[in-house]
């Protein structure tokens, strides 16, 4: 049983989902269990579209082009199934996910003929003008997270989606760490491609995750690796299933009416909290981690909080024994492995990464309590 104090600081991980979300949820499954044998009218009517058209206005994109999977991961290899790689060079942000890399190396026989890094400046920051240099015909596609999952690196994507690039080069983000707690457009961004869980920053429901995809990136991907049904229309003439030339062929054929109902709630509270009170609330908190931090003699793997992730490298601590504190203080936060952002050099190779994530339900009080369990 866990105990009745414990502080949640991990929302960049499993994310909790809010009481608001699960208050939702609560009373529409009393009254589905109330109206039981008979059908509620909210139940028969409520359907995708309508999550659909709340998370499209969010990311500022086309209802058309906005699809729903399972997991940010699932979206992620049907898009790197769809293009084509075979024998060209791909483009990738220091921080990617390690998983990311993986399908890229591994998915299908088209494989790239080389993975090289953005070019970044001293900061970590990337490089525009070099970047422009590394971008040519040869280029497949141009991957990089949002926020990356360790350091907590806001990446200008505004200035990368501004560079010139080839018509055949989609620029791919990954906004799992994004969503909820950053601004997030796609038209902004001048991404083709974006994917995003639900859960962590959005504290929306597991199990679901959202892949916006620009129309000219449509154009250049193959049929779709892994169809789905929700994603395909029967032709009656021929009795063939056709692939939509649309997001929609990325759909999942079947997504959770409770997670539907959880999503719209979720947004609805974030719209409600507002991001600009969110966002200052949360750097409050990480500017207190890296306070404390400082004071302790730990390092900041950042000059200053740039997201709501706030990661400390403590040079003598090993791994075990940091989550051995954390654990004895019923604290929950993230000890870092490394090998989730293989390409990032950046990382210190000893010693321990501590990942602090706080959220809307934290407090300076929960800040100060997780920093006084490493002394």
């Amino acid at each position: 049983m866990l105990p009745s104090d414990l502080c949640y600081l991990n929302n960049a991980s499993v994310g909790l989902q809010s009481p608001a979300v699960s208050a939702c949820l609560k009373e529409w499954l009393e009254a589905e269990m109330a109206a039981y044998p008979r059908q509620r009218l909210e139940s028969a009517i409520w359907d995708l579209p309508t999550t659909r058209t709340r998370l499209a206005t969010m990311i500022g994109a086309p209802e058309a082009q906005v699809a729903f999977g399972a997991s940010t991961s699932q979206l992620m290899a049907q898009v790197v199934g769809s293009l084509n790689l075979a024998g060209r060079r791909l483009l990738i942000a220091p921080g990617e996910w390690a998983s990311n890399i993986v399908l890229l190396r591994r998915l299908g026989s088209e494989s790239p003929r080389n993975i090289e890094l953005l070019a970044t400046d001293a900061d970590g920051q990337f490089d525009p003008a070099a970047i422009a240099h590394q971008i040519d015909e040869d280029v497949a596609a141009i991957l990089t997270p949002l926020v990356t999952s360790i350091e907590g690196r806001r990446y200008d994507i505004e200035a990368l989606g501004s560079l010139p690039r080839p018509s055949h080069c989609p620029l791919i983000v990954d906004a799992a760490q994004g969503l909820g707690q950053v601004e997030v457009d796609v038209r902004r961004l001048g991404c083709d491609v974006l994917v995003a869980t639900t859960r962590k920053w959005l504290r929306g429901p597991r199990g679901m995750a959202l892949l916006y995809v620009s129309q000219p990136a449509m154009a250049m991907m193959h049929p779709n690796p892994a169809p789905e049904l929700a994603g395909l229309r029967l032709n009656l003439e021929t009795q063939r299933f056709i692939d939509l030339p649309q997001a929609r062929r990325f759909d999942a054929s079947d997504v959770s009416v409770m997670n539907q109902i959880a999503l719209t709630a979720a947004v609805g509270e974030l719209q409600q909290i507002t991001l600009d009170h969110l966002q200052r609330h949360v750097t409050t908190l990480t500017e207190r981690v890296y306070e404390l931090a400082r004071d302790r003699g730990f390092r900041p793997l950042l000059q200053h909080p740039e997201s709501g992730i706030a990661t400390i490298h403590l040079p003598d601590a090993a791994p075990l024994q940091t989550r051995q504190k954390l654990d004895a203080a019923s604290i929950v936060a993230k000890v870092c492995d490394t090998a989730a952002e293989p390409l990032n050099i950046r990382l210190p190779a000893t010693g321990s990464l501590l990942r602090i994530s706080p959220h809307w339900h934290n407090t300076l009080e929960d800040i100060d309590r997780a920093m006084a369990a490493l002394e």
